[in-house]
């Protein structure tokens, strides 16, 4: 029979091994809530930033037509409309919550896709950075809002 000799050795091993375990734990679990933030740390300084990020998800942005820009705040509490508009918001990776009260600036870019001229890009910016936003078709017919992800 074996027996289970407990050294020095063996137990600062056994702490060493528990230690990193837990320093890669941490690491996963800081990457992981790390790259739920990657889309809010995008740049949007100005409208060729604004418009490059679109067109880097592989959307065209209609250059002949000017972006829109509105001033909106973002409400301490979500009623059913924006708590809808969270969960689109969520499937991309974003988090409106965090910036709940906050003013904020959405920027509308029409786009070119599939023949259709009632297709936008929506981008929530605050303090120069996108936040949030989708894609949407304003048609009664066959409308739809996607979160802002590539395609």
């Amino acid at each position: 029979m074996f027996g289970f000799i407990i050294t020095k050795k063996r137990i600062s091993n056994i702490l060493l091994v528990s230690v990193l375990v837990v320093i890669l734990l941490s690491l996963v679990i800081f990457k992981a809530s790390d790259k739920a933030d990657v889309a809010a740390l995008q740049p949007a300084t100005d409208t060729l930033e604004r418009i490059a990020f679109i067109e880097n998800m592989g959307y065209k942005v209609n250059r002949e037509i000017p972006e829109q820009a509105k001033q909106i705040e973002i409400p301490y509490v979500f009623g059913d409309i924006y708590k809808q508009y969270q969960a689109i918001q969520q499937k991309a990776g974003y988090d409106l919550e965090k910036y709940t009260g906050s003013k904020a600036t959405l920027y509308t870019y029409s786009l070119i896709y599939e023949n259709r001229t009632d297709v936008y890009a929506h981008l929530l910016v605050v303090d120069e950075k996108i936040i949030g936003g989708d894609i949407s078709a304003l048609s009664v017919e066959n409308g739809f809002i996607n979160p802002l992800a590539p395609m």
